[in-house]
């Protein structure tokens, strides 16, 4: 059975991974190359990513929306390098794959020549190739445009503001800016998400999963990279959940609730009691408030 894995070449088109996923279970030759350069462009994304990520300021005419862009774009360029072969990974894993196949039909023949109980079918060969096919996120982001992201995380938003007293939207916005509307959530170097949506810091109150980012802060004025360990979820809803008890438990914020009814002041006061080290923080939120009209 042939498959088209060409889709697999556009990183918005979901249809080509399910595809690739296919081929690897009925071990499809063509699907071991196409695996091997896939896992090459998610290296090659997370090493644009953070070559975009050591800048150590924003551009004149950068905004969320080019970043957006930018991610996107950085996305397909990793795709078409891989085609390329330019870095040597995907070659390195055709080999190692196809050594470990090698392997696999080899004891199996000898298991069967020696009465043994055989192997299942070529087992190793699926068993690699679908890891790197599902347990490896292929697309660095989920969500294709800003749009999606305002409609996934809305639900977790409203119950999560409900509790606060605070509009919804000022969560939406917020997140919205932490993460680069989804785009920059930080990972794990093996590519696993964080699944943090507000960029709360792991300190000694956090027990829990933790990834090491660098991030830019703002001292006396001036931006500056420092690497600090940040909280991590299991899920988007559960990040939503800790920045109502992050809130909620920091005696520091409690003035930031009693102007909860009106989102502006609530995000101005949250930034004058330190959520943010970014002087323009509160700003950048109320702006992506009037400009999506979420």
């Amino acid at each position: 059975m042939e498959y088209n894995l060409t889709d697999a070449s556009i990183y918005t088109e979901f249809s080509g991974i399910n595809k690739l996923k296919l081929a690897a279970r009925n071990s499809s030759p063509e699907a071991l190359n196409e695996v091997a350069e896939q896992f090459e462009a998610f290296f090659l994304n997370l090493m644009l990513k953070q070559m975009r990520d050591a800048n150590l300021a924003d551009g004149v005419f950068d905004s969320d929306q080019s970043r957006f862009y930018q991610d996107m774009m950085d996305q397909q360029l990793a795709l078409t390098l891989a085609k390329k072969r330019t870095v040597g990974i995907a070659e390195s894993i055709v080999r190692q794959l196809k050594h470990t196949v090698k392997d696999a039909e080899k004891t199996e023949k000898t298991e069967k020549t020696e009465g043994l109980k055989p192997l299942p079918e070529r087992k190793n060969f699926d068993r690699l190739a679908l890891k790197l096919t599902t347990d490896i996120d292929l697309q660095p982001s989920r969500f294709k445009t800003p749009t999606d992201f305002i409609e996934t995380m809305r639900p977790y938003a409203k119950e999560a503001a409900d509790k606060l007293g605070i509009p919804a939207s000022v969560l939406l916005a917020q997140s919205a800016l932490e993460t680069g509307w989804g785009q920059k959530v930080m990972r794990h170097q093996d590519g696993k998400s964080s699944h943090n949506l507000f960029g709360i810091k792991a300190d000694e109150r956090w027990s829990g999963d933790k990834v090491k980012v660098a991030s830019l802060e703002y001292r006396d004025g001036k931006a500056k990279r420092e690497v600090s360990e940040f909280r991590v979820y299991n899920s988007f809803k559960e990040s939503f959940d800790d920045y109502v008890n992050f809130i909620k438990s920091n005696d520091r914020y409690h003035s930031a609730l009693k102007n909860s009814n009106n989102g502006g002041s609530y995000i101005k006061a949250l930034q004058d009691a330190g959520y943010a080290t970014d002087p323009e923080y509160a700003n950048k939120v109320i702006s992506i408030i009037n400009r999506e009209a979420i």
